[in-house]
């Protein structure tokens, strides 16, 4: 091998050197997988590859022509003379330490993007344990009668008109969850920035309270004239419950990341996997609710419009 090749190929170990340095970092600090590390880092790669060969071909001139690809290549060639090897470690010590305090620094210091696919996503099927809402009957209103005593029929009679009612009380719950959508999508993507982070505190706190009232006014529904109302109120119990209780755990890591930096921790990691089953709860949902509302006249919603 000709010493340029043997030049470019300790270029590309020490590529690959300090691109494993920095991901162990990232690693360490909380992302589960590569792809959690963030754009910023992938640019400081290239700000790093840059400088690593810039920095070895500075100690390559100085040693001209004895580049360590140049003494490497010689002693494998077998024309190498005493003390080769060795000279050619030393003349990449400058190189190697700089790249590796480098992507230390980077490592360390550049923040963590929160991947959190859909924010406010809600849960699968509900367990055994949940939480479970019992339906309490209205009390019955008073039936006007004639003077003969035969009962004068009402609206809340008509079973087109109690289930038209039952399911506008579905839609305006509906119509409330979306609101806090913006504040919360907002508030995840400033604290995997590592910035605004008591403002975003107090939205995920904020938005925690609600979606706990959402769950309660869920769990009052009259559904009774909805076609397979009660397993689908129970999916929209389990949307918002879990979906409360991801809230709470992006909250708490925001508090962590207040208190002791910027980094995917635990609460992170727990938020994600509730949001994941408060979608499947969504999508258990909308199954059941989106022929509801067709037949009724209402707009049919998909898992963001919940």
């Amino acid at each position: 091998m000709p010493p340029p090749l043997w030049d470019l190929l300790v270029c590309a170990l020490l590529f690959a050197g300090w691109v494993l340095v920095l991901l162990l970092v990232a690693l360490a600090r909380g992302a589960e997988e590569p792809s959690e590390v963030p754009g910023r880092l992938v640019l400081w790669h290239y700000v790093l590859a840059a400088l690593a060969i810039a920095i070895y071909l500075l100690t390559a001139v100085r040693g001209v022509p004895e580049s360590p690809g140049y003494l490497w290549a010689r002693a494998a060639s077998g024309d190498g003379r005493d003390g080769d090897l060795r000279r050619g470690l030393h003349l990449l010590v400058p190189t190697a330490v700089v790249t590796v305090a480098v992507a230390l620094v980077a490592g360390m210091t550049v923040p963590l993007s929160a991947a959190v696919s859909d924010a406010t996503s809600t849960s699968a099927t509900p367990t055994a344990d949940e939480r479970t809402f019992t339906e309490t009957p209205p009390t019955p209103e008073p039936v006007p009668t004639t003077a003969s005593g035969v009962a004068t029929p009402t609206a809340s009679d008509d079973p087109d008109t109690r289930r038209r009612a039952q399911a506008e009380a579905v839609d305006a719950l509906l119509s409330e969850s979306t609101a806090s959508r913006g504040d919360l999508a907002t508030a995840i993507a400033a604290v995997g920035e590592c910035r605004d982070l008591n403002r975003s505190l107090a939205l995920l706190d904020g938005v925690t309270r609600q979606r706990r009232t959402q769950r309660d006014q869920a769990g009052a529904l009259t559904v009774d004239a909805l076609g397979d109302g009660t397993a689908m109120r129970s999916h929209l119990v389990s949307a918002f419950t879990y979906a409360g209780d991801a809230d709470a755990a992006y909250a708490a890591w925001t508090r962590h990341s207040i208190s002791s930096g910027c980094s995917l921790d635990a609460n992170w990691r727990r938020g994600n996997q509730l949001s994941e089953q408060s979608q499947k709860a969504k999508n258990e949902f909308l199954r059941r609710w989106n022929p509801i509302a067709v037949s009724c006249g209402l707009p049919t919603r998909t898992s963001k419009e919940i």
